[in-house]
């Protein structure tokens, strides 16, 4: 790891701040303002197949009415005038488990959110709806799951599988619905998944795995081979590290591990993993605090996930995680994650190669450490990685955008 002193830092974001009043060709950070109203939060970006740019986030009013919108990123980067997907007022709305869009076949996109079921605070479900006029209308919303209990349903992860039809995950508590009633079904949070037609017809449901962490995030991302998937397992012993299935010529495989850190944990860290790809190379980003030392790290695997080299320590300082992670067209990643450094709370970048070579850090903002921040969301295209991140005000929430240019990092 490297040390940087506070005033590195201040003159990093200091330059940084002037290159984004002259964007161009060299500018390595250009800032943008996002499209959200009053306490916009809960941010999600996706790139589509055909290079578009969409941001969906919440935005809450005063009567407790939730609001899910989105927005397109235009040729002049502005986004556009925000359009609604769906509202209401009993939304489970919460700062890591927030909803995101997914595209599939030339017009349709998919997006879900989380609808409370019962009184009790973690008894909510998954609500999809789908768009088959690229976002203008949108169809009734359905559940995924079909246990129909009061329970935990989410975290929620989609991928396109072809033209008509995409692939949910999510993490499911029906077994601790199931367990109220019968003493002898085990209380283990499960991960779920289901195979979705662009009319929101189930095609096929999957038991991924019977026994995961209960509320930190899954990934997934599409190889050659076909979809694979990434979350925290919890073993009998409480050790809660990251792992995946994929989906082999129509099966599922058995869990593995990505690297056995064995972190044991009595709690659940809220703290996911992210997964890219790109042809066959995979790269997976996580956070551990094996042995009480936060690390994040990176693992390369170049056979649609088969395996994954050992893992890749990147510069963080004393990070809280909430990672993300893109690949680039030579096959390096991006990888964003939150911070301390000099009790300051900040949203850093870097670059690795598959040798483990590293580019300078780059620090894109100062964050909040707290709940509400959420998750620092990417996306890549042509060299351009577009981020947005929730900001902590003194009596409101807002959005927050920005470009950054990749091929300026060595």
């Amino acid at each position: 790891m490297r040390k940087y002193s506070l005033l590195t830092l201040l003159f990093s974001v200091i330059l940084i701040t002037l290159n984004a009043c002259k964007p161009g060709p060299e500018t390595l950070i250009t800032y943008i303002t996002a499209p959200t109203g009053i306490n916009g939060s809960e941010s999600s970006l996706h790139k589509s197949s055909d290079g578009s740019i969409l941001l969906s986030w919440i935005e809450t009013g005063e009567d407790n009415e939730s609001k899910l919108l989105f927005s397109s990123l235009q040729d002049d980067n502005t986004w556009s005038t925000s359009k609604t997907i769906a509202t209401g007022n009993d939304w489970f709305v919460n700062w890591a488990d927030f909803p995101s869009m997914v595209s599939f076949g030339k017009e349709n996109l998919a997006v879900h959110y989380l609808e409370k079921s019962a009184p009790e605070t973690f008894t909510y479900d998954v609500r999809l709806t789908v768009s088959n006029d690229n976002g203008n209308t949108w169809n009734t919303s359905f559940v995924p799951h079909t246990d129909n209990t009061h329970a935990e349903h989410g975290f929620v992860s989609k991928v396109e599988m072809n033209d008509d039809a995409f692939l949910s995950v999510w993490l499911d508590g029906r077994q601790m619905a199931y367990a109220e009633k019968d003493s002898t079904i085990a209380k283990e949070m499960t991960l779920r998944s289901a195979l979705i037609s662009k009319d929101g017809e189930l095609i096929n449901e999957y038991l991924l795995d019977s026994r995961v962490c209960d509320c930190c995030q899954t990934d997934t991302a599409m190889t050659n081979d076909g979809p694979i998937v990434v979350y925290r397992d919890r073993s009998e012993d409480e050790i809660r590290d990251i792992y995946y299935v994929r989906q082999v010529n129509n099966e599922w495989t058995d869990p593995k591990p990505i690297f056995n850190d064995n972190w044991n944990i009595s709690g659940c860290p809220v703290n996911g993993a992210g997964i890219t790809a790109k042809d066959d190379t995979v790269a997976a980003v996580w956070y551990t605090r094996a042995n009480d030392t936060p690390k994040v790290k990176v693992a390369f695997s170049n056979n649609n996930g088969g395996s994954f080299e050992a893992p890749i320590n990147i510069d963080y300082i004393d990070p809280l995680g909430r990672v993300d992670i893109e690949m680039l067209d030579d096959k390096s990643v991006l990888v964003s994650w939150m911070d301390t450094v000099n009790d300051n709370t900040v949203i850093q970048l870097q670059r690795v190669q598959q040798d483990g070579t590293l580019s300078e850090l780059i620090t894109l903002t100062e964050a909040s450490e707290s709940r509400s921040s959420g998750f620092p969301r990417m996306v890549i295209r042509d060299k351009m990685a577009y981020l947005s991140w929730t900001n902590v005000g003194d009596d409101k929430l807002d959005l927050k955008t920005a470009i950054v240019n990749t091929g300026l990092l060595k």
